[in-house]
Formats: C-alpha cells, sequence, structure tokens
C-alpha cells in the first residue's frame, strides 16, 4: 500500500480536480452543534492558515478522487462557499460570485460544467438548490440527508449575514448592519480565510487501499455507527460490475430508505444488532461489527447477507411502527399487528430479536 501525504490549503485542494462521495460512505450527516462548532473554528481563528486535519482520498481516474476520510468538513465548506457566493450575487457583486463560484463548479478538460464535490445520495438537491448558480430552483421532496444539508446551510447563512454585518429582507433588500467595515469586505476577507484553511492531503493509490483505511480509521474511535462500517463490508467484497446501476448500493439504500419512510432512520444500528443475535448468535454492540467480518468472508456470504437485511429489515420496520403498513386481511395478521402494537406500548427493546424471528417464520 502506497501512502502520499502532503500539506495543502483549501484553494490549492479544490484546483486538483474532482472529488466523489464513494459507495460506502454514509451520508451527510452533520446537526447544528458540528456546523456551529465548524463555523466558530474557521470564523474565530486568528491564524492566516488555520489547521483543520486531515483528508484521506483515493485517486480514481484522473482528475477524480474518493473521499475516504474528511467527508463531512469537505461538504460543508462547500455550503459556506455556497453561501458566500449567494451573499456576493444579493450584493449586485456578480464578478466577486463568480470567483467563488469557480471553487464550487468548474469546467472539465471537455469544458462541460462540472461540480468539485460529487455526492449521489443527495442528488439532485445538493447540485441544484445549493451548488447551481442559477437562481431556477426544482421543486423537489427531502429526505433525511437532504433535510440535514438544507438546516446546514440555513445555520450557515444565518451565521454568514451576522458575521458580514448585512442581511437581506424577504423582499431581498440589502439591510445593513453597523459592523465596522462593509460587508463585501468582510465577505472577501471569510473567502479568503476558508481557502487558506490548511490540511494534511493524504492520497492512497486505489479503491481497495480505501476501504481498508476507512475501516481501520472508523473502527479506532472516529464518530462512526456500526451500520457504516457493515456497509463498508459490504460494498468491499460485493464489487459493482454494471456501470449503468450500482446494484449491492442500491439494495443497501432500499433498506436505509424502509427505516426512513417511517421516520426510525437511526433504528438501522438497532436492527442490525437484533437481527444478528435472532439469525446468529448473542453479541453486544460492541462485538457486532467483528462477528459480521467474522461472517463475511466472500461474496456470496456478502450478497445472502445483504438480502437477509433487505427481508428482515422490512419486518423490523413493522415491529417499530405497524400502523404504516397494510396488512393482509386474509392471513390472519390481524393478531400479529394488535400484538406488535402492544409490544410497543411498553417501550422495551428485549424482545426485539425474538419477536423478529417469530415473524420472520410466519412471513416464511
Amino acid at each position: 500500500m502506497k501512502i502520499e501525504a502532503n500539506d495543502k490549503d483549501l484553494r490549492d485542494v479544490f484546483k486538483l480536480g474532482y472529488f466523489k462521495i464513494p459507495r460506502f460512505q454514509r451520508p451527510y450527516s452533520w446537526e447544528k452543534d458540528e456546523v456551529e462548532n465548524f463555523w466558530d473554528d474557521i470564523t474565530k481563528n486568528t491564524s492566516p492558515e488555520y489547521f483543520i486535519g486531515s483528508m484521506v482520498v483515493y485517486q480514481d481516474n484522473k482528475p477524480y478522487f474518493g473521499i475516504v476520510d474528511g467527508q463531512q468538513r469537505l461538504t460543508t465548506i462547500t455550503l459556506i462557499l455556497s453561501a458566500i457566493r449567494d451573499a456576493f450575487i444579493k450584493l449586485g457583486e456578480q464578478d466577486l460570485a463568480l470567483g467563488v463560484h469557480q471553487y464550487v463548479e468548474q469546467p472539465n478538460i471537455d469544458n462541460i460544467n462540472e461540480f468539485v464535490l460529487h455526492s449521489e445520495t443527495s442528488f439532485p438537491y445538493l447540485q441544484n438548490h445549493i451548488q447551481s448558480y442559477s437562481e431556477q430552483k426544482i421543486d423537489l421532496d427531502v429526505g433525511t440527508e437532504e433535510t440535514k444539508l438544507k438546516n446546514a446551510y440555513q445555520i450557515i447563512t444565518t451565521n454568514l449575514e451576522k458575521y458580514s454585518g448585512c442581511g437581506f429582507l424577504q423582499s431581498g433588500q440589502l439591510e445593513l448592519v453597523p459592523s465596522g467595515s462593509s460587508p463585501i469586505t468582510r465577505l472577501k476577507t471569510l473567502r479568503d480565510k476558508v481557502l487558506s484553511l490548511k490540511l494534511v492531503f493524504i492520497q492512497l493509490d486505489n479503491e481497495d487501499d480505501a476501504y481498508l483505511i476507512f475501516e481501520t480509521l472508523n473502527a479506532r474511535g472516529r464518530d462512526l455507527k456500526s451500520s457504516d462500517l457493515v456497509k463498508n463490508l459490504l460494498l468491499k467484497t460485493i464489487k459493482n460490475t454494471n456501470v449503468n446501476i450500482d446494484t449491492p448500493k442500491e439494495a443497501w439504500v432500499n433498506l436505509v430508505n424502509k427505516f426512513d419512510d417511517i421516520g426510525e432512520i437511526d433504528a438501522v444500528d438497532n436492527f442490525i444488532l437484533h437481527y444478528w443475535i435472532s439469525k446468529h448468535s448473542y453479541c453486544s454492540e460492541k462485538e457486532l461489527f467483528s462477528k459480521v467480518k467474522e461472517y463475511v468472508q466472500c461474496k456470496d456470504t456478502a450478497q445472502n447477507l445483504l438480502a437477509d437485511f433487505n427481508f428482515y429489515g422490512l419486518l423490523y420496520c413493522k415491529m417499530l411502527n405497524p400502523d404504516f403498513f397494510t396488512w393482509d386481511k386474509n392471513r390472519g395478521t390481524k393478531i400479529v399487528k394488535s400484538s406488535l402494537l402492544t409490544l410497543n406500548r411498553f417501550k422495551v427493546k428485549q424482545q426485539s430479536s425474538f419477536v423478529l424471528a417469530l415473524l420472520a417464520s410466519f412471513e416464511k
């Protein structure tokens, strides 16, 4: 494994090419506190070259990089640059807006514009509502990730108005707030601060190394859920064989969407633990990933496990929210649904693995 590390500032990083969020990465997940803290780190530091940590990437086809570590920060920085650009537009400073926008979107070798940050899971919300220079916005349904992006952008915009000393009324009129210097000057200062942020840019040779590094980084103290590590393991083992559709990744997305549909997106980790206990053997949450990793030794076991996740995942969602689903009245399911609703009133989880096994037997 070859690892190359260099100090770079963000201005140089954005000029290296385009950055893709790989299939094994989790969606954007920062909450208000994380966005606020990152904003404060950037705006309140007095150093001209503030260090924000490391960024780990692997070389895809030039000039494209896959992001192994640093995705949340890079996405948030893209939101900040987009907000600065939009503020310049509202101030009538089109040239300054376009100057910032080159770090959000730039022409490729065929002179076709591409966004510097590529994200499939938040498409097309991130691209149309935040990254795009155009004022024409598509009316889109938003899921969990899109909501987090929208909230983060709104937090940044609110803070940006305070920082620059100007706000914008609903009519679009400029509302100046005394701040000691002009809004344009303060926006330019912030722009330069962001682009001067320093990081250690760590580059790997290939995607196989990326899976390994991702698992190693996040299994040793990083704030990552068991489901993220399991997803990485499965997608590492099941390679995509079709350029038009990534079937393994779509199967995982389908699983997560089941929980998102019933408003229980955070229950995926509990599901995997309770599934494992019901189908395999007892283990603690801390031991879960090690057990799954020991079990997944080849492509076949990984595919079977992913298929199992989707089958049992639907049953688990029925356990969590029986009223959300239409039950087959001809199979005596009225008693099953009533029993699940009664269990939910007690708000306990100890029976989950046992009930999941019973539901699986009932369905089969």
